[in-house]
């Protein structure tokens, strides 16, 4: 992504294009939203916005509608200066210190033909990630706001300091401030995915940082240990990237995503996934009208919001399915599993594997109450993950259900795996000749129910469909 370039969208509008201000062919459009927005004694003249755009262009951004809708419009604009003080005055208001450690903050205007879009607080939160993400030494962001605008301000996460000293116009000013060190603490947000309610299926950590941090060369390392730290069968990491091809819309946005498992890097998360898109969902990172489109090492994934008959929320993942293949016998034998899981040798009715080595096992319905995995034999089995598998009670409304173990890669059992029902999703709808099918992974602890889908023209993928629950929110003390 370029450095000067930034997408974010909004639920109420469309997407917005932020770059900084460069040369002269938009200062006049600035020059003319700054004097609709303020009063004509508080408005800054075009000789004091060029002075602001040629001292501080890092600080002077842009805000453009989406290149999908042509012609792209100029709609608003953010511009600052830095200062070396600590508080506002007049003098720190009116040069540019580029060794200042303050960034103070003069206009955050919107073309008034785009007001009450939610517009202004997408654009004011951006301005203050890009800054906080890109300009390292910029320790605080200050500003000056009349007392119907505070509460806008806080909701961009700035806080009341004091009745500023100040004279500009006829009315007071409140001087408000944002801490750069505490706003650049990544974010880590725990959901318990595949389940209606908290403390239900399987909880997942999801982390959202800038793009920068995604892929510094020690992220890799850090996301491990973060991973480690969290001791969750998963912890994911996403960022937003730029969009892939000029005829995406605002109904479409990318975000890079990871995965990681407290032993090691994962290339499908079913759950984690789900997760994430929770998150950008829920905090209005991503509208809700809007596709996802995840870049992992699995390939792009795409992911949206689905209204369920009873009005519940689903997040709809497209994945790719699992083909199953036979078992290799010099690999693995039905005994040893039957001895990992502590059941009848005779009660393994079928024995598959997926490319990405896991089991698939099918064992008769009187056997599965019976499961007693031994995690240490598990672990020997030449296997990433092991999918324990029967059909359900006729009366339990679901048509099967399974459990899944993964002692190799640290995680004894996972309570609901997305991933394991690409393979799951494929096995039962040829045995029992049925495309959309509920399913739930009876983990005694937790577990929870999905619904998969196999659709003729969607060929090689397959849909995942579930709710999620955020059950925990807070910072993390350290970054790439």
């Amino acid at each position: 992504m370029d450095l000067s370039i930034s997408q974010f969208t909004n639920t109420m509008a469309s997407t917005l294009v932020l770059k900084r201000l460069e040369g002269d062919a938009h200062i006049a459009r600035v020059a003319e939203l700054e004097a609709a927005s303020y009063p004509s004694d508080e408005a800054a003249n075009e000789a004091q916005i060029r002075f602001r755009q040629q001292r501080a262009p890092e600080f002077f951004y842009a805000a453009y509608t989406s290149p999908a809708a042509a012609p792209s419009e100029l709609v608003g604009f953010v511009n600052a200066t830095l200062t070396a003080a600590a508080e506002l005055h007049h003098d720190t208001m009116s040069d540019h210190d580029p060794n200042g450690r303050s960034l103070c903050i003069h206009s955050v205007v919107i073309d008034p033909a785009h007001r009450r879009k939610g517009l202004a607080i997408q654009m004011l939160k951006r301005y203050v990630d890009i800054v906080c993400e890109e300009q390292l030494q910029v320790a605080r962001i200050l500003l000056i706001a009349k007392a119907y605008l505070i509460s806008f301000y806080v909701k961009c996460g700035f806080a009341v300091t004091r009745l500023s000293p100040v004279a500009h116009g006829q009315d007071p000013w409140f001087e408000m401030l944002l801490d750069c060190k505490q706003h650049r603490r990544l974010p880590v947000v725990q959901v318990d995915a595949f389940a209606a309610a908290q403390f239900q299926g399987n909880p997942a950590a999801v982390v959202t940082m800038s793009s920068g941090l995604f892929h510094k060369s020690a992220a890799s390392d850090w996301m491990q240990k973060v991973a480690m730290e969290n001791n969750l069968s998963e912890t994911a990491f996403t960022a937003p990237r730029a969009a892939e091809s000029s005829n995406d819309s605002s109904e479409v946005v990318h975000w890079d995503l990871k995965w990681f498992t407290p032993a090691c890097e994962v290339k499908l998360c079913g759950h984690a996934t789900l997760s994430s898109a929770l998150v950008l969902y829920s905090d209005g990172k991503v509208p809700k009208s809007a596709a996802i489109h995840f870049h992992t090492l699995s390939g792009v994934l795409k992911v949206a919001l689905e209204k369920a008959v009873d009005g519940a929320e689903l997040i709809v993942m497209d994945f790719p399915i699992k083909p199953l293949t036979s078992v290799a016998a010099e690999l693995t034998t039905p005994a040893s599993i039957a001895q990992g899981l502590g059941i009848p040798e005779s009660s393994i009715l079928v024995l598959s594997t997926t490319q990405t080595t896991d089991l698939l096992v099918h064992i008769e319905a009187s056997a599965f109450p019976s499961l007693q995995p031994n995690f240490q034999q598990l672990k020997h089995i030449d296997a990433r993950g092991i999918i324990v598998t029967c059909e359900a009670p006729s009366a339990s409304g679901v048509d099967f259900q399974s459990r899944f173990f993964a002692p190799r890669v640290g995680v004894d059992e996972d309570p609901v795996t997305g991933s394991a029902h690409c393979a799951l999703a494929v096995y039962w709808s040829q045995t029992l000749n049925k495309k959309v099918l509920r399913a739930k992974q009876a983990t005694p602890q937790r577990g929870g129910e999905l619904v998969v889908e196999l659709r003729d023209d969607m060929p090689g993928r397959v849909l995942l469909k579930g709710q999620g629950a955020i059950s925990l929110r807070g910072v993390l003390m350290s970054a790439p």
